[in-house]
């Protein structure tokens, strides 16, 4: 158990006692093939939680396409996923922050994909700084990017389902300073 308030560190037990009677499950709680025919589209996708989120995915049956800024760290990742888990990672480059490049995204999604059954809001912009230290530039692209961008991709994605009469399963990633500032 870690507890924090800030930098402070309140308790810390890296010894959970939950673990000495439960080992930790090291693979997926749903059945194989679980969304198997589905399509699912991650933002940030190239790495960390959305590389992890599109692993589980497309090893659950999902046809998943990624995006982020970074083309070559896309494609790497849908290599990766593909020959991990023999189901195709579309990799599609798109900066949030942009409602066009957004528009051309989703269009490419639907054309290589289909109409996507999950969204994973999942792209982010984090400085590692005090608060009292971040920029106004800094600041403007972080929600630019968690923001804008989330709000971007869900209408976007949203009046393409509404034109198909479709819909989809929606999560947006945030942070806890969307919380407490």
């Amino acid at each position: 158990m870690f507890f924090s308030y800030g930098t402070k560190i309140l308790y810390q037990n890296t010894e959970a006692l939950q673990s000495k009677f439960f080992s930790p499950l090291q693979k997926a709680m749903l059945p194989p093939n679980s969304f198997q025919g589905k399509v699912a589209f991650i933002t940030g996708g190239g790495t960390g939680l959305g590389k992890g989120m599109t692993t589980l995915l497309s090893s659950l049956g999902a046809q998943c396409v990624i995006a982020s800024r970074k083309m070559d760290v896309l494609k790497a990742t849908a290599e990766q996923i593909s020959s991990q888990t023999g189901n195709k990672v579309h990799a599609i480059q798109c900066d949030v922050r942009d409602p066009d490049m957004v528009q051309n995204t989703v269009s490419e999604l639907i054309k290589v994909a289909g109409h996507p059954n999950i969204v994973i809001n999942n792209a982010a912009g984090n400085f590692i700084s005090p608060t009292e230290r971040l920029s106004p530039n800094a600041w403007k692209t972080i929600t630019d990017i968690v923001l804008n961008g989330t709000a971007f991709v869900t209408l976007e994605i949203g009046k393409q389902l509404i034109k198909a009469q479709k819909g989809a399963a929606f999560l947006s990633i945030t942070t806890i300073y969307a919380e407490t500032g």
